[in-house]
């Protein structure tokens, strides 16, 4: 048993991409912030998790966090049977990728000019990261984000396409978001032109970073050419 262990998790390949799943994740969280700094309407699956911060009063980075975490229990109940034990590690790393927006909010707790141009190039710097994120912790190929693992849950059990269950996800979050934020505080926060924006951009800059920088991750972490990627 500890051998298998051993073989599974401490050979020089899982630690390598390890490593880049661990990159990908704090580059996400950097993306996440920059976008949020921007102030002009956070991204689509971080909208839930904005809201309830700005509604408890609490820390964005923690709530992202906590509802990252419900996202593993909704897994869990469409699953049922065919969840899988390991996919509980979902919710350490939800964990950590809040701690990782904490962190990255904190970094940049610095006053962004008002003007619209500069606020602009926060958010296309924002959605250009996350996209960069994104690419390297898929490449790593270890655990989906909570977020991905339940669109890859829905499409399981449903057989629907996965594009398409993307599209209604983000929808579906987005409108919650502005549906909480106005029943509690009477106005709503968080969803603007950026959000709509982060929505068509992220997956295209995604698209760009695995096409012209996918192959030179691989080879820089010396990721198994036959390794499946989900990208």
């Amino acid at each position: 048993m500890k051998i298998a262990i051993k073989e599974k998790f401490l050979n020089p390949l899982f630690i390598r991409r390890a490593a880049l799943c661990l990159l990908g994740n704090f580059v996400l969280a950097f993306g996440v912030a920059m976008a949020v700094k921007a102030d002009m309407g956070i991204t689509p699956v971080n909208s839930i998790a904005f809201v309830l911060s700005k509604v408890l009063s609490v820390d964005h980075g923690l709530m992202t966090g906590a509802v990252y975490a419900c996202y593993v229990l909704i897994q869990l109940a469409i699953l049922r049977k065919e969840f899988r034990i390991n996919n509980l590690l979902q919710a350490g790393a939800a964990l950590m990728f809040g701690w990782f927006v904490f962190l990255c909010n904190h970094v940049l707790a610095f006053p962004v000019p008002q003007l619209y141009p500069v606020r602009v190039l926060f958010l296309l710097a924002g959605i250009s990261i996350i996209g960069l994120g994104i690419m390297l912790y898929l490449r790593a190929d270890i655990l989906p984000q909570p977020a991905e693992g339940l669109i890859l849950a829905i499409e399981k059990k449903t057989g629907w396409k996965l594009h398409n269950i993307k599209v209604a996800f983000d929808t579906l979050v987005v409108v919650t978001a502005a549906v909480i934020s106005f029943i509690t505080i009477k106005k709503i926060v968080g969803i603007r032109e950026g959000t709509l924006i982060s929505m068509i951009g992220i997956g295209k800059c995604m698209g760009f970073f695995t096409k012209h920088l996918g192959a030179r991750i691989d080879a820089l972490f010396r990721i198994t050419p036959g390794v499946k990627h989900h990208s």
